[in-house]
């Protein structure tokens, strides 16, 4: 991989850094938003919770595919092109979500954003090691690690005010104009510095990959709800554990 050896970071990689880590941030925040809206999606939509726990769920295993891919799409397509489809990802996904009229709709803009964010976390450290001197390297990954880190913080709460005083949906119109703002930056910023290459896509070992994530997830998800339906979790199975 190609690297600068310069010691002074250009103004354009600053703020193609700052876009790309402020839209992985708005994606994350989201979703941690999102995780205090079940009982209000419940009786919106009048779904069960093992549906609509798949707002969540869905968006992290599409986010856990996407990621697998990222060597791949960052040696085969342009940065600029890969920040451009995040972006788009991220707006088309926070529209169906703010518009939908079932659940159906919501998971789909989910399952959209969730390709966002996806692309966006992996690039934000490509960038960076990429275009960054070796010497700070480690501060960049640490700061954009920060930004990432700090949105499951921020979320809860931030989900949680916006859910009781105003509506779900304006988790959703609050963080998609910020997106697009951070989107945009990246997009006039992001510089190519080794040119895409044309490389062979190992789809059968990508579909196995796949199927296993599938499968692990709603294992998982089937598991909890027997587990609570065996066993539920009352103020009597509390006072068992407490002195």
């Amino acid at each position: 991989m190609k690297q600068t050896n310069e010691h002074q970071v250009t103004k354009k990689t600053n703020l193609s850094i700052i876009g790309i880590a402020g839209l992985a941030f708005c994606g994350v925040l989201v979703e941690t938003s999102m995780n205090v809206t079940f009982p209000t999606l419940m009786r919106d939509f009048h779904q069960s919770l093992n549906a609509v726990q798949w707002v969540t769920t869905g968006y992290l295993l599409t986010v856990a595919l996407t990621v697998v891919l990222a060597a791949f799409l960052q040696r085969r397509f342009k940065l600029h092109g890969l920040i451009v489809a995040s972006s788009l990802a991220f707006i088309t996904g926070g529209l169906l979500c703010v518009l939908a009229p079932q659940l159906w709709m919501l998971l789909l803009g989910r399952l959209i954003q969730g390709i966002s964010t996806g692309l966006a976390m992996p690039l934000l450290f490509f960038v960076i090691m990429q275009q960054i001197p070796f010497a700070m390297q480690g501060t960049y990954a640490g700061l954009g690690g920060m930004a990432i880190g700090l949105a499951p913080s921020l979320g809860p709460t931030y989900g949680g005010l916006v859910n009781q005083f105003i509506n779900w949906r304006v988790i959703f119109w609050i963080v998609l104009p910020i997106g697009i703002i951070f989107g945009l930056l990246g997009i006039a910023n992001i510089q190519q510095i080794n040119q895409p290459t044309t490389i062979h896509f190992q789809f059968l070992q990508y579909l196995l990959v796949a199927i296993g994530f599938i499968c692990l997830e709603m294992g998982l998800n089937s598991l909890v709800p027997a587990a609570l339906a065996h066993r539920p979790f009352t103020e009597t199975s509390l006072s068992h554990w407490l002195p």
